[in-house]
Order: structure tokens, then sequence, then C-alpha cells
């Protein structure tokens, strides 16, 4: 009992001088080139705006390298690597192949000095941009 309460009070006692800052809202970010994320700030990326074009038909085009088939046109670059955004998987087949692409779950933080962009089919990245108050 002893050593549950000085525990206890080690962790109220000590535990604000280990925190790493509080977040404040700074403001909202549409990014649609290669931006770098300032020092003193964190971005949350929230969601993803693809332009996907179609043919007169409903079907996907592939204009431009732009097609869901590609990994890299529908990912964004996170530190220069394509990461798959979005929910679950995704089965996709494109002449004799056959994949199943992995999503990584949003939101996404990323902390200052992180590049953003996206791949071909992306118009917008909607991302949340904290201040780091220490």
């Amino acid at each position: 009992m002893k050593f549950l309460f000085l525990f206890s009070f080690f962790l109220l006692w000590f535990t604000p001088f280990f925190a790493q800052g509080n977040l404040q809202f700074n403001q909202v970010k549409l990014v649609s080139a290669l931006e770098t994320v300032p020092a003193g700030k964190v971005w949350k990326i929230e969601s993803v705006i693809y332009n996907i074009p179609q043919t007169a038909s409903g079907s996907q085009s592939t204009n431009g390298g732009c097609s869901v088939f590609y990994y890299e046109s529908t990912a964004i670059e996170i530190a220069g690597t394509p990461t798959k955004v979005g929910q679950g998987t995704q089965a996709a087949s494109y002449s004799s192949l056959s994949y199943t692409h992995s999503y990584t779950n949003l939101p996404i933080w990323i902390p200052a000095g992180t590049t953003l962009s996206g791949g071909v089919c992306l118009n917008k990245i909607s991302v949340i941009e904290f201040n780091i108050i220490p």
C-alpha cells in the first residue's frame, strides 16, 4: 500500500516536468505541392482528395499516368516515402497482375522538418497545423 502511494505521488508530481509541450491550433491547410512542416509546428493529416479521371463511359482513365492501379499515383509521400492512405484494403487487378493495397489509416501526425507531397492523382491533402507550446 505504501509503495502504491509513493508511486502515485511520484507520477502525479513529476509528470508535468516530462511533458513535450501543448498543442495550439494554428490553421487548416490544403497541401497540393511539396511542403515541409515548419519548426515549432506539427501537422495532422486528416484526409486526401483524389483526382482520378474517368473516360466518357465511366471507367478510369490512365491519362498522364493517373490511375488507381498505380500505387505511386494515388499515394501521398511522407519524407519521400509513398504512403497509401484510407481505410482497409483494396483488391485490384491490372493486365495479368493481381495485388492488394494496404492502407495507412488516417489521421497521421508528422513532426517539424518532415516533407509532404502527393502523387500524380492527388488533388489536395487536408492538414491541420498546430503550434507546439512549451
